[in-house]
């Protein structure tokens, strides 16, 4: 006897679809492996700095919760102030759940980098779990574990696992809602009533897709229950339905006006609808062509298997809805909407913001499980005819709930393979993979110097940021909760305060603002970054260098896997260097050179002497080290060699034999393409040409003629085969290469 196809199982006292004790068992198991993986993904550098990129928006929750304890103000307000900020410094674009819930974590905790991480991480490891329990609860334990599983390969998911924003926690509390409703439905137990409302609660106050959420639900479920719905989908529980409804539309309606009415009180209401017509502008342009300009990203974050495969589940969902009549198929269709609405809506955002579709991750789970729900009694419907076709029967019974899993787990590991590795091509990049050709810089070094700074000044001192540290709020969250002034013009007296300090990156300063403040100040330099203490008598620059070592695999874990280990230390030869430049008094180092960096400045000091022989003895030295290039450039300085490093920060330094000062603006550019996708990826090449290169720290004006210079050039790999090229550029104009006519950019370095 063939069976009649069902594509759902009956149902238990419980309400939970019956299922064999072997299938409970390895989808529990599976599930727990995913839980597992995802857990240590989420919980991958925690203890470590916050640092640049949309990394640095987690910082500003801890200022954010540091702000909302130290004063007791209930609004976020995301700089630190010297009194009591009013409500004009509430941040009112988002609802304030999310803030209320880091600064409960910091007073546990206390201030730590953690707490910027710490709600994401725990909801993060929740979220498999609770997935399998919807897919569970609707189908079957192996659909659960398809979502479970489906979840945690996505490279969009594993990417922003640890990123204390908006996402994650939408995405859980949305769920949790969401198994309320399905667990109510089943059992009409009043229970699930509260998590269900708990899970909205908390979803409501972390962001306004919620909003979208509430209001599909509560469209269907007015339908449902009251506009003829019931002849589609059957009975119900009269009070324990209208107890759900009223619910969620009382949660929705007094969230909603309380947060109109507080952003109305703090003079904000109007900011926040200023905000909102800026996320969604640009709506007219065709959804094709939109999707179209982000396919990378599109790509990047879901690979083109999970693309299609979220798509067929999208039918397959609907279908099951008109097909079995169970309202409780409708789940993964309300997250699609949520997610739609935010993603096509709010096109300015989406533009700029790669996570902004996270929330996809969540449906594409549910959508697994529906397949997994889909595909098992086809399974096995299909081996009750084999059987029955055979003249002999096949041995042992076949479960196709597990069958279809095991399917469906193929394409799944393929998803993996690209999502393992965006997972750290998010850490490198701050969130921001390819940001669409600008600059990424970790500001890993930056970070090390601020905390060292930050020990090295009163807690009370105010510290002022020069426009070329470009801030973030990453960097005044490592200043130890000071206040800090950003963007602000060079001094020319004492600062006001006492201790306060101001700060520079000598890459990003104009010659004759860093002239000006080395001939007034007495200037610490830390790499190239400079603090000036105003209120100090002038000295000469004394200069500090990063020492720089691998992580153990414990830090690698929890504290760092994209930074080295920082030391900063005082170095004679950088003292002596950065007093030539800016023409100090300088006493030539006495010590021997030890490092390739100190032997390149011993040899600047060789050229400054004039003691040829041992400049050249030096020179010849150094070359050894590095991979010959010799490319010199018609205005004279030559490109002579790179060293490539690798490590958890990659590195290649190139080294340039300068012909003298060069005009303002010119610069050592090094771009790099991708020629060729990864091996077994399925996502398409990067289109993108990136710009990786960072000014010198020293002014180009102030080249000497026949110095060496070093140009570190952090390498973040791209997914592909990735070329790298460098040149000599100037304002509005490229060098061109000597001994190449037309030509002025060389291949530097190629990796696979």
């Amino acid at each position: 006897m063939i069976p009649r196809l069902s594509l759902r199982l009956p149902q238990g006292s419980d309400g939970l679809p019956v299922a064999s004790a072997r299938e409970a068992r390895i989808a529990r198991a599976l599930v727990a492996l995913a839980t597992a993986w995802f857990f240590l993904v989420a919980a991958w550098e925690m203890f470590g700095p916050v640092l640049a990129g949309h990394w640095a928006s987690t910082a500003s929750m801890g200022i954010i919760a540091e702000n909302m304890l130290r004063w007791g103000i209930p609004g976020p307000v995301w700089e630190y102030t010297a009194s009591r900020p009013g409500p004009d410094l509430y941040y009112c674009h988002h609802p304030w759940g999310i803030f209320w819930v880091t600064a409960f974590f910091m007073k546990i905790v206390g201030r730590h980098d953690v707490v910027c991480r710490l709600a994401a991480i725990l909801l993060s490891a929740a979220t498999p779990p609770l997935l399998y329990a919807i897919g569970r609860s609707i189908w079957r334990p192996a659909a659960g574990a398809a979502a479970a599983v489906g979840f945690v390969v996505l490279p969009i998911t594993l990417a922003f696992a640890s990123f204390n924003a908006l996402e994650v926690p939408l995405v859980f509390w949305s769920l949790l809602a969401l198994y309320g409703w399905v667990r109510l439905v089943q059992t009409w137990r009043r229970r699930f009533l509260f998590v269900s409302a708990i899970g909205l609660f908390m979803a409501l106050h972390t962001d306004w897709p919620a909003f979208v959420l509430a209001g599909q639900w509560l469209g269907f479920g007015l339908f449902r229950g009251y506009l003829g719905g019931r002849r589609f989908f059957g009975p119900l529980h009269e009070r324990r339905y209208a107890e759900v409804w009223i619910t969620w539309a009382v949660l929705s309606v007094l969230t909603g006006v309380l947060y109109l009415a507080i952003f109305q009180r703090a003079g904000k209401l109007g900011d926040l609808l200023a905000i909102y017509g800026s996320r969604s502008s640009g709506n007219v342009t065709p959804l094709s062509a939109v999707l179209a300009s982000r396919r990378y990203w599109i790509e990047l974050s879901f690979t083109p298997i999970a693309i299609l495969l979220g798509k067929i589940a999208a039918v397959v969902c609907v279908l099951r809805l008109l097909v079995t009549r169970a309202e409780v198929e409708l789940a993964p269709l309300l997250v699609l909407g949520m997610a739609a609405f935010q993603y096509v809506v709010f096109k300015q955002g989406a533009d700029i913001h790669v996570f902004w579709p996270q929330p996809f991750g969540a449906y594409f789970a549910l959508g697994m499980g529906a397949l997994v729900a889909t595909l098992a009694p086809l399974v096995e419907r299909l081996v009750a005819r084999v059987r029955r076709a055979r003249p002999r029967p096949l041995g042992g019974a076949i479960e196709g709930g597990l069958v279809a899993l095991g399917i469906l787990l193929v394409p799944l590991v393929f998803v993996l393979r690209d999502g393992a590795p965006a997972a750290l091509y998010a850490r490198q990049t701050g969130g921001r993979f390819n940001e669409k050709g600008l600059v990424i810089d970790s500001d890993g070094d930056k970070t090390v110097f601020l905390r060292w700074l930050g020990g090295r000044i009163p807690t009370d001192a105010t510290v002022e940021l020069h426009e070329g540290m470009h801030a973030t709020w990453a960097q005044v969250w490592s200043l130890g909760g000071r206040v800090v002034k950003t963007n602000q013009p060079v001094p020319t007296g004492p600062l006001p305060g006492r201790g306060s300090v101001y700060v520079m990156d000598s890459r990003f300063a104009p010659d004759a603002q860093l002239a000006a403040v080395a001939k007034r100040f007495h200037v610490t330099a830390v790499g190239p970054f400079w603090v000036v203490f105003p209120r100090e008598p002038y000295a000469p620059i004394d200069a500090y260098v990063f020492e720089a070592r691998e992580p153990g695999a414990l830090a690698w874990m929890f504290v760092s896997a994209t930074e080295p280990v920082r030391t900063i230390v005082p170095d004679v030869f950088a003292t002596w260097e950065a007093r030539v430049h800016w023409d100090q008094e300088a006493t030539p180092p006495e010590a021997p050179a030890q490092t390739l960096e100190q032997k390149r400045i011993a040899h600047n000091v060789a050229v400054m002497q004039g003691d040829a022989a041992r400049a050249e003895a030096l020179f010849a030295e150094i070359t050894r080290a590095l991979r010959p290039i010799g490319a010199t450039y018609e205005e004279g300085p030559e490109i002579v060699g790179s060293l490539f490093q690798t490590g958890v920060r990659p590195r290649l330094d190139l080294f340039v034999r300068a012909s003298g000062p060069l005009a303002a603006g010119t610069m050592l550019s090094v771009r790099s393409r991708v020629t060729s996708r990864a091996t077994l990826s399925t996502t398409m090449p990067d289109p993108t040409t990136r710009d990786v290169g960072l000014p010198l720290g020293v002014p180009v004006e102030r080249m000497r003629k026949g110095f060496l210079y070093v140009d570190p050039v952090t390498i973040v790999k791209r997914p592909g085969v990735e070329v790298f090229h460098a040149a000599f550029v100037g304002r509005g104009k490229s060098m061109k290469l000597a001994r190449t006519p037309g030509v002025n950019a060389i291949e530097v370095l190629r990796l696979d």
